[in-house]
Parts: C-alpha cells; structure tokens; sequence
C-alpha cells in the first residue's frame, strides 16, 4: 500500500462549506481527468511535475510513500483538519488512511465525482464514507470531460443521507447561461438537494473573483450557496498557499 503525494503544507481552505478553516493540505498526485481550466496540471502524469523543466528524464517532484510514512509526514504539522485533494484523491485508499489516523484528526476531500471508492479501492470501507466529507465538484462540457453517470448516481444518492456530501459546481462568467443549464440538468437528474449545492467562478485571477454580481444572482435564483476561492483573492495563482 502506498500514496503518490505531491505536496503537503498548512494552509487555509480555500473553497466551499469550510472555507477559512485552518487545515493541513495532502494533495495526492496522479488525476484521471485534463480539464481544459485545470488549475493543477502539474497533478496530472508521473511526468507532470519535474524539478528541472529542462530535463525531461529528471526527478519529479511528487513521492511514493507508504502509509506510515504519510501519517508520519501529515503529525509533523499541527493541524489537526485535513483537506485531501489532487489530482484525484479517491485513487488512493482515502478511508484507510482516516482509520490509521483516528478520530484525532477530520478531513475533506476535493473529488470529480467520476469513482466510487468502495467499488474501486481495495479494503474501502462503506463505514469509511462517515470519516470524511465529500467536496464532489462534477465535470461536465465546460471542462471538456464527460459525466461518469453511475459514479455521480452514487454521489447523488450518498448525499440524501450523508450531510457532508456536497456538490460544487464550476460555472463561467463567459458561458453562464450554457453552464447553468447543464448544472440544471444533473441537480434536476439526480434529485439532488439546493442546500447540497454550491456555485464557484471559474478562474485564478484575482479579479475572476471579485464583482460576481452575476453568480450571486444565480445563487439566489436558485437557493444554492456561492462558494468564492478565498486562496486565489489572497494569493493570485500561486501555489501551495
């Protein structure tokens, strides 16, 4: 059993429901989507990341550990609230890492809604869905990647009787009423709950995230939070803040 992990530093969640929680960041490396507006491509590949971007047979930057050696690297901090991202996260054996944590420590995971965990990962426990919340932020057109139908059914149903299982959704100033459309369409599909949803603008400039006037209107429209990206209006496009 090992990880591939990309990073790991303290940092404030910058997203959705606990946005402003001061957490410790593990993000796993490795993704099974390329979305067009990816903001952590280097996630991607076992080639994505390289220390010398001039050496395309160099080192990568990313690390195989084994879970003591990630458990061990995670106490070396003091925080004590996870926020389990990536690249995928669920390609990596989330629950087992909770259950060899204990109940010290709480986490989130930042997921695509394309796996179903138990289905997938060896010795992933139904049990393991209580250790975490779930961030499920499904990728659509917009992305330039296709809905995995039975893996966001999963999600869906889990959420009618989980409370941290919720969805946020992606949605461009440039294509709102085509991505409002499509976010319609799975929320109405899926029956999922409006308290469920959340609605982020799409970018990593500054000033993507300011003067939303328009996605507050969506958002009251339709009785779904906004969810700003409090690390991009901090720090721009910088990594590992």
């Amino acid at each position: 059993m090992s990880f591939l992990v990309n990073e790991i530093y303290p940092c404030l969640q910058g997203e959705g429901v606990n946005t402003g929680v001061p957490s410790l960041l593990v993000r796993f490396h490795i993704c099974n989507l390329r979305c067009t507006w990816c903001d952590t491509p280097y996630t991607h590949t076992f080639k994505s990341d390289p220390i010398d971007k001039n050496n395309p047979n160099g080192k990568q930057k990313f690390v195989r550990l084994s879970l003591p050696e990630l458990v061990k690297r995670i106490k070396e901090f003091p925080q004590k609230h996870l926020i389990l991202s990536g690249g995928e996260p669920t390609l990596h054996n989330l629950g087992l890492l909770m259950r060899t944590l204990g109940e010290e420590y709480s986490a989130e995971v930042e997921s695509n809604g394309t796996r179903i965990p138990h289905k997938q990962i060896p010795n992933f426990l139904i049990t393991d869905y209580n250790l975490m919340q779930w961030n499920i932020s499904p990728k659509f057109s917009n992305a330039g990647e296709d809905l995995v139908p039975e893996a966001l059914t999963h999600w869906a149903e889990l959420s009618k009787n989980y409370d941290s299982v919720h969805f946020k959704f992606v949605v461009r100033k440039d294509y709102l009423s085509a991505d409002m459309q499509e976010i319609m369409n799975i929320i109405n599909q899926q029956k999922i709950s409006a308290k469920k949803v959340l609605l982020m603008p799409e970018g990593t400039t500054i000033q993507s995230q300011i003067e939303n006037i328009w996605l507050h209107d969506e958002c009251l429209k339709h009785g779904f939070r906004y969810a700003p990206r409090l690390h991009v209006l901090l720090f721009g496009n910088l990594r590992g803040v």
